[in-house]
């Protein structure tokens, strides 16, 4: 997709200057200021809601389970097999 835009002409060579230092195209570096500004945005209104109480901080996760489970031997028909009879 093509769109023409009018940026002066001061705005223009300061965002030439800023592609280049980012080795990036003209257009690549407007994407990319736009996609870093949408990101802080976003970051922004996040911690708004957490400032107001609207929006909680993500708990830590679990620790892991205990390494050392030993499963425990039961007699008896399988579960399994007790469900399907009692199906029947």
């Amino acid at each position: 997709m093509s769109t023409t835009i009018d940026i002066p002409d001061e705005v223009y060579a300061r965002l030439e200057c800023e592609a280049q230092a980012r080795g990036l195209t003209v257009s690549q570096t407007i994407a990319q200021c736009l996609e870093e500004s949408e990101k802080a945005r976003i970051a922004l209104a996040v911690e708004r809601l957490r400032t107001q109480g609207v929006l909680l901080t993500p708990a830590a996760p679990p620790s892991p389970a205990s390494v050392s489970f030993t499963p425990t031997q039961v007699r008896g028909q399988p579960l399994s097999e007790v469900i399907i009879e009692e199906r029947r």
